[in-house]
């Protein structure tokens, strides 16, 4: 029976499921150091026929934002953001982002071109994903400078989860849940996000991108999985 009580807990949880884990389970705002996160379809603006902003959901006001229309990107049906590897892309104003750092993307590829960067920091190279330079399709590579070996697990066309670890000599790239690769990638510091390019130059990437985390400190691997697992719910 729906008593008055029961319609006013009711009315109480729907406005704050946005905020609790869902039947029991996990959220990444549950985990510390939580920088920045954009949501699969929510906080999206879209002006004109673009996207002008995706509000950051970690409450730290690092939107993801593009006031120049031609340079949007596009918000599709069902939710997703995508970039044309043209000219779209988003960026953070720049805030305080420094190794060690952890991002989660969950992203597909729609075509590849070598050294097309997926995101980058706040200034050029500051903590890179970029489709591999000198590599065949689809091998991926994270760069802040030192260049890891590459990771081909992400097809193209196929929604996946990148875990990047920026953390000096013990960087981690890893595709899923496959197997990490581990090594240096260099000391830059990211101070920031941009979404789409390299951060003050071209190499834009055509990809279609539905949520991203990032976090000012390095996760183990068992965090990983429990991230890349609620991002692989979606």
């Amino acid at each position: 029976m729906d008593t008055p009580l029961n319609s006013a807990l009711h009315s109480s949880l729907s406005g704050n499921m946005s905020s609790l884990p869902q039947f029991g389970g996990f959220l990444p705002s549950q985990l510390a150091n939580l920088e920045l996160w954009t949501r699969y379809n929510q906080g999206i603006t879209e002006t004109g026929s673009g996207v002008s902003q995706w509000d950051d959901q970690s409450g730290n006001g690092n939107h993801l934002k593009q006031a120049t229309g031609t340079n949007q990107p596009t918000m599709q049906a069902d939710g997703s953001i995508l970039f044309d590897g043209v000219d779209n892309y988003l960026v953070a104003d720049a805030f305080t982002l420094v190794q060690p750092e952890t991002i989660y993307l969950l992203f597909k590829q729609v075509t590849w071109t070598g050294n097309d960067y997926i995101f980058d920091g706040n200034s050029a190279e500051g903590g890179v994903l970029r489709q591999q330079p000198a590599g065949a399709s689809p091998q991926l590579a994270i760069y802040a400078g030192t260049a890891l070996a590459t990771n081909s697990d992400l097809t193209l066309d196929t929604y996946g989860v990148a875990a990047v670890v920026f953390n000096g000599a013990s960087s981690v790239l890893q595709v899923d849940n496959g197997t990490p690769l581990e090594g240096a990638a260099g000391a830059a510091n990211m101070g920031g996000f941009t979404l789409g390019r390299r951060a003050t130059a071209a190499n834009f990437s055509n990809i279609q991108v539905k949520e991203a985390l990032i976090y000012s400190v390095a996760h183990d691997a068992a965090t990983r999985a429990q991230v890349i697992t609620y991002l692989q719910g979606i």
